[in-house]
């Protein structure tokens, strides 16, 4: 009974769980570029998919009993764009003081 369980875990890892993880690298990746903007591309992107579902599934809710499923929905819409901003700053806060150092050192050669 064990083994017919594997095919399935190894479909839920495929199809849920590397996915993320390579936003997640992607986001890092792109965190650790000198410039700011490619850092925000994800959370961007997150924040307005995560609004446009929501307004949309706020219009289609008519009964009260949706209105605990919208705000569950609405908690776990929102969840990678914060992720993916926390990255953001965590990542890029570490290169900015490098870049100051950098910025100093060339000063001082000059």
């Amino acid at each position: 009974m064990a083994v017919a369980f594997i095919p399935l875990l190894l479909v839920v890892i495929l199809f849920l769980i590397v996915p993320v993880v390579g936003l997640i690298v992607l986001q890092v990746y792109l965190s650790k570029m000198e410039k700011d903007w490619p850092g925000l591309i994800l959370p961007i992107l997150s924040l307005v998919w995560a609004i446009f579902t929501s307004i949309f599934l706020f219009l289609l809710a008519v009964r009260g009993s949706v209105i605990i499923t919208m705000i569950i929905y609405i908690i776990l819409s929102f969840t990678p764009a914060i992720v993916f901003f926390l990255i953001y700053k965590n990542v890029h806060k570490k290169q900015s003081p490098n870049k100051e150092l950098d910025k100093m050192t060339i000063q001082d050669l000059s």
